[in-house]
């Protein structure tokens, strides 16, 4: 009897479920943020209630950033950080009778700090190139790895979201926190869109992991478990469904089941998975579906990241961080690409628009994680403008995972 209570008490150690956890997210001082930001900033003034933001624009009529700029201004602002702390400091040595050479030697450490943050830019320029130069080399493979989702499609009504709810910014907790990944040449958007966000849930409960697309991409397609297929792609309900399913805790974590990048056409989900891949550490407890753009924005609020499908637009691909309906028409005459049949993001945050855009695109746009790399729109995140997510939004539900078990 002993001996089963110790088990059971060793079992009950082992696994937790965890929910979303709202808290105070210091999300402004991202890079990514700040790069979206700038995408909005040239088109004017907010509602009174926004805070005041610095731009990295000094005048409506200047020219979007390159990336190269975006990297230099990002190691600015660590930059000032690092003085701002420094300049605390130095007032305290002030304070202190046996530190008289504060400000000199503040100084010196001043210039052994821009010293630094001048490689610091350097490296971040030509990362930023680097990952450019990937993705825009990649675009047609991502295009040819659009699919049909594999949803039934439904009529749906979108409501009207009130105004005086919407936040002037709101990014769910920790967003920012989980690397930017890339499917690279397989249609596995949606198995990368839902393991980010239980990879998220679980960096709000300071339980950073790596968990294995190679294994949700599996789980997310029944009918290719068991054997070869050639059906391309997956929605994220089968994964979540399959992994609720089981008695015991599923999905292991990268280093166990890890991605294979190159695509295998004849075998989708490259059965057979190596043994590793049935080590468990995370279990899909519940889910739920959303269907109109105002729920899954008070889900965001609340800090759950929502799993979005939508056809795409020819300004899709190439973005700085904000993709607009208007920028979609004068793009190819509106039309979509032919590939653009079908792809699968993460929506992680909600931004309110400008009033010189709202007219034409929304009073919002939807802060988005795609999983082509960090090359893609502002290191890997884009916000959507209410008004194309209307018009290109699959029709059907967007996908939250509102509670995991974690061994």
């Amino acid at each position: 009897m002993n001996i089963l209570f110790l088990l059971l008490i060793s079992k009950s150690l082992l696994a937790g479920s965890m929910t979303a956890v709202f808290d105070k997210y210091d999300f402004k001082s991202k890079p990514e943020y700040e790069a979206m930001m700038a995408q909005l900033l040239p088109f004017g003034e907010y509602a009174e209630k926004v805070e005041k933001v610095e731009p990295f624009y000094k005048t409506p009529e200047t020219k979007p950033m390159t990336r190269g700029q975006q990297a230099v201004e990002e190691a600015k602002a660590r930059n000032r950080a690092i003085l701002a702390e420094q300049n605390k400091a130095q007032k305290t040595d002030v304070k202190n009778p046996e530190m008289e050479d504060g400000p000199a030697k503040w100084r010196a450490e001043t210039k052994s700090v821009q010293d630094q943050w001048k490689k610091e830019v350097q490296d971040q320029l030509k990362q930023w190139r680097k990952e450019q130069m990937i993705f825009e080399g990649k675009i047609k493979v991502y295009k040819e790895n659009t699919f049909v989702l594999p949803v039934k499609a439904e009529k749906i009504v979108e409501k009207k979201v009130d105004i005086s709810t919407l936040p002037d910014v709101h990014i769910v907790n920790a967003a920012f926190e989980i690397p930017v990944r890339d499917q690279n040449s397989r249609p596995t958007c949606s198995a990368f869109s839902g393991i980010r966000a239980m990879e998220i849930l679980l960096a709000q409960n300071k339980n950073i992991q790596d968990l294995s697309e190679q294994y949700f991409y599996w789980a997310s397609k029944p009918n290719c478990q068991n054997g070869p297929c050639t059906e391309k792609g997956s929605w994220i309900t089968n994964g979540y469904r399959y992994s609720k399913e089981q008695s015991k805790i599923d999905i292991p974590l990268e280093t166990y089941c890890s991605y294979k990048a190159e695509s295998q056409p004849q075998n989708e989900t490259q059965v057979p998975l190596v043994s590793s891949c049935k080590d468990g550490v995370a279990k899909v407890e519940a889910y739920e579906e959303v269907r109109t753009l105002a729920e899954a924005i008070e889900k965001l609020k609340k800090d759950y990241p929502v799993v979005m499908g939508a056809k795409l637009s020819e300004n899709f691909y190439k973005n700085s961080g904000l993709i607009t309906l208007e920028d979609s028409k004068k793009m190819s005459a509106g039309k979509m690409d032919s590939h653009s049949l079908g792809h699968s993001f993460l929506a992680v945050g909600v931004m309110e628009l400008p009033k010189k855009l709202q007219a034409t695109e929304g009073s919002y746009c939807i802060v988005v994680v795609n999983s082509w790399g960090k090359g893609w729109g502002a290191g890997g995140y884009s916000c959507l403008t209410q008004k194309w997510l209307e018009k290109f939004r699959q029709p059907s539900p967007f996908v939250v995972v509102n509670k995991i078990s974690v061994k």
